[in-house]
């Protein structure tokens, strides 16, 4: 007799860094932050300085954790947040930025930007502020 045992769980994939300028003296930032951040719910780093927030492309993997684990919504409830925003006379959503090296030398040329990127990607050149365990069920 032969018994198969069939289990469900989560695997732990690539994690996320938010990352910063190597320079970036703004303060400890915690996944709410950052989420209010990327939002524009609030526009400052805890420090008091201006943050510029970029995102990937849309249909980026690293964008599609980041929407899950820090926004908490999806691409489409993103745009149409982002819809409304504008409507009122808010600017719109932040920047994109189409690849991890386009992403890297951004930050690296802004001191006061904010991004998101594959924590196996991230090299001396920035600073890791938050690390986001990412899950993907099976």
């Amino acid at each position: 007799m032969t018994i198969i045992f069939i289990t469900t769980f989560s695997e732990v994939h690539a994690d996320l860094a938010i990352i910063a300028h190597p320079d970036y003296q703004g303060g400890e930032l915690t996944r709410e932050m950052v989420k209010e951040l990327f939002l524009e719910e609030k526009l400052e780093f805890p420090s008091g300085h201006k943050a510029i927030p970029a995102n990937h492309a849309s249909g980026s993997p690293d964008r599609k954790a980041f929407f899950e684990y820090v926004l908490e919504m999806s691409e489409t409830r993103h745009k149409r947040y982002w819809a409304r925003k504008v409507s009122v006379g808010k600017k719109g959503a932040p920047k994109e930025l189409a690849s991890h090296k386009e992403v890297l030398d951004w930050i690296k040329n802004t001191p006061l930007g904010i991004t998101y990127i594959e924590k196996t990607k991230v090299d001396d050149s920035v600073k890791v502020l938050l690390t986001v365990a990412v899950f993907d069920d099976l």
